[in-house]
């Protein structure tokens, strides 16, 4: 979550909040170590009844939120107010089966989170995939240390799992602060939240503040979704359909596309030059992220005539408010290199990179520290910071940064409201 608020906090403020960060980082991490520590240990009693109203008040707000959220994320706010209620309501039982079931949750999850990482890692083989891949053996180790022993360890699952999720996620944080230090100009901050290779070696000493200008430009990200793009019916799988690809019944995979455009004619569509096989077959082969996989790519004139050519976008999310001398200087540098790859340089990254170079510093404002700070109160930024998370681990796909655009319009909107 700290990457999502940063971006939307702009450059202007990474500088200063650095050591901020760092220090929190660092008591976080190590409040959490000590809580992990006395989980440990079998005479701890953690005080849970805290933590469940917490729990039960989240989940509340969360589905209070229901009736007025964007249509496109209601799955994930039901998901997200049904897990928390679930958990406060084993923690209400206080009885050891309770634990017991915690624990196959917690370790489950964790199971299935470092599974994902350790097969998006090997077969996309993105950037930093090693790392990736050890941080998923890491909780795969992790997950099968929540479940055994049976039955002496099981009464302290909670604070071991909250004690290690706050231990890692300080950790993040003051890593995250460590590498801040380096970002004085835009182009760093490029790089250092996006894998954008063309940033890396360009520098310029201007003053990060003159980038935090906006203008009212109407921004619209257009999304064609895999099973609104194919050509014929495809097979059912919503989940599949929706975030990866949708197979038809003649074995043709449409991976759908993505662009963004602005009101003044800045459009921004990248497209391979030449069809590449998508057949089941070679799939596997080219969603690898390494350089053989890249082809030559074009940038399509307007939506306008794309959509011509081919057919409307079927999903859209506007932006009213955006910092358009952020994006340009962006678009100016991107747009220099044409190579297409499927996964790690593709429509969806692009629109994806550009729409957050485009609300860079939207959150930002008077009172900053007071912003930052209500950030991490807003449901759609831990929503955005895993839509964006499983994005860097695998690919960036339509499906993803349609939903990632609405956290994003979400989240700007309120903070905005608040100014």
């Amino acid at each position: 979550m700290l990457k999502v608020s940063l971006i939307l906090m702009g450059t202007s403020f990474v500088r200063k909040c650095s050591p901020v960060v760092g220090t929190l980082g660092g008591i976080w991490a190590s409040v959490g170590f000590y809580i992990f520590f006395l989980g440990m240990t079998s005479d701890f009693n953690f005080p849970a009844n805290p933590l469940v109203i917490i729990l039960l008040l989240e989940s509340l707000i969360t589905f209070t939120k229901l009736s007025w959220c964007d249509r496109g994320l209601v799955t994930i706010y039901v998901f997200r107010g049904g897990f928390f209620l679930f958990i406060s309501l084993l923690m209400l039982l206080s009885h050891h089966m309770s634990d017991l079931f915690m624990a196959i949750i917690f370790g489950i999850f964790c199971f299935i989170s470092g599974l994902f990482l350790i097969i998006s890692s090997h077969v996309v083989r993105f950037p930093h995939w090693k790392r990736s891949m050890l941080s998923g053996i890491l909780q795969i180790a992790f997950s099968i240390f929540l479940f055994l022993p049976y039955p002496e360890r099981h009464d302290g699952t909670v604070p071991q799992f909250i004690g290690m999720m706050m231990f890692i996620g300080g950790g993040r944080w003051l890593i995250t602060a460590l590498n801040l230090r380096k970002v004085d100009d835009i182009y760093s901050f490029f790089s250092f939240f996006s894998s954008i290779d063309c940033f890396m070696n360009k520098k310029t000493s201007e003053d990060l503040t003159k980038y935090n200008v906006f203008s009212e430009n109407k921004l619209t990200v257009h999304v064609w979704t895999p099973s609104g793009s194919s050509k014929s019916e495809p097979i059912r799988n919503p989940l599949i359909n929706r975030y990866i690809a949708a197979i038809d019944k003649e074995g043709n995979v449409s991976t759908g596309h993505a662009a963004l455009e602005v009101n003044t004619g800045l459009y921004i569509s990248l497209y391979p030059k030449y069809d590449i096989d998508r057949t089941p077959s070679e799939f596997l082969n080219i969603v690898k992220a390494i350089k053989n996989n890249d082809v030559e790519g074009i940038f399509k004139d307007s939506y306008v005539s794309e959509s011509a050519a081919w057919c409307g976008s079927d999903k859209k999310v506007h932006f009213e408010k955006i910092n358009r001398y952020c994006l340009d200087v962006f678009w100016e540098d991107y747009k220099k290199n044409t190579s297409y790859n499927l996964t790690w340089r593709n429509c969806s990254s692009s629109v994806a990179y550009a729409l957050e170079a485009a609300l860079n510093g939207i959150c930002y404002g008077k009172f900053y520290w007071y912003n930052f700070i209500l950030l991490f109160f807003i449901p759609e930024l831990w929503m955005a910071a895993q839509l964006r998370s499983r994005a860097l681990n695998m690919a960036w796909t339509p499906g993803l940064t349609l939903d990632y655009a609405r956290c994003l319009h979400a989240i700007s909107r309120k903070i905005s409201n608040r100014k």
